[in-house]
């Protein structure tokens, strides 16, 4: 399984505020990489959601 990195968000991030408007800026980055760990979690070897 391949899961999207930080920088790929950031980037479809962007992408989405041209094309659409809105204002640039992420207000808890801290925010939006825990978001990103969570699915690549593990526990004794194995995946905390292996679906």
């Amino acid at each position: 399984m391949r899961y999207l990195t930080f920088q790929e968000v950031l980037e479809l991030y962007n992408r989405i505020i041209k094309q659409s408007g809105g204002s640039l800026g992420i207000a808890n980055l801290g925010g939006l990489e825990s978001a990103l760990a969570q699915p690549t979690m593990t526990f004794g070897g194995e995946e905390l959601y292996p679906t």
